[in-house]
């Protein structure tokens, strides 16, 4: 990955890149995340856990010919991201709700928006707002679904 700025794609503040979130799980997956609106962006070359690394180039092929474009960029590569919805598989075999992601069919990376992994994740608890702190818990969320299966609705 570039040393340069990226931006959130939603919003276009300067990501926190993963070596400066100090949490294991952003460095681990590659995760970048807005200060802003706690979206997060993952791309494989950022990712040092080869499960992120595969599901990530996985979920990119399914970018590749499919999808419907939408009117943001890139953070990684600045390509015109398009939009999927996906579900991950649950131990019982049955599917998670669906989510929303924004996938660059150039790099492997997506754009995951916050409200798309809240739906996904138990209430915390936990009385801070802070765009930080939400970005940090849905990304052990996102941490737990990436040793999951995946499918493409």
């Amino acid at each position: 990955m570039a040393s340069s700025i990226l931006h959130c794609p939603r919003d276009g503040s300067a990501l926190v890149s993963p070596d400066n979130s100090q949490k294991s799980v952003f460095s681990r997956n590659g995760i970048s995340h807005c200060p802003t609106c706690s979206g997060l962006a993952l791309n494989s070359s950022a990712a040092s856990s080869e499960i992120c690394i595969k599901k990530l180039e996985m979920i990119h092929d399914g970018f590749k010919d499919e999808g419907i474009s939408v009117d943001i960029c890139c953070p990684f590569c600045d390509s015109e991201m398009k939009v999927r919805d996906f579900a991950f598989r649950k131990i019982d075999g049955s599917l998670t709700e669906l989510i929303e992601i924004d996938g660059c069919p150039t790099c492997s990376s997506i754009w995951l928006d916050a409200g798309e992994l809240q739906r996904l994740s138990p209430p915390s608890g936990n009385t801070s707002n802070s765009p930080s702190s939400e970005a940090g818990a849905l990304a052990i969320v996102l941490d737990l679904l990436l040793h999951l299966p995946f499918v493409f609705v």
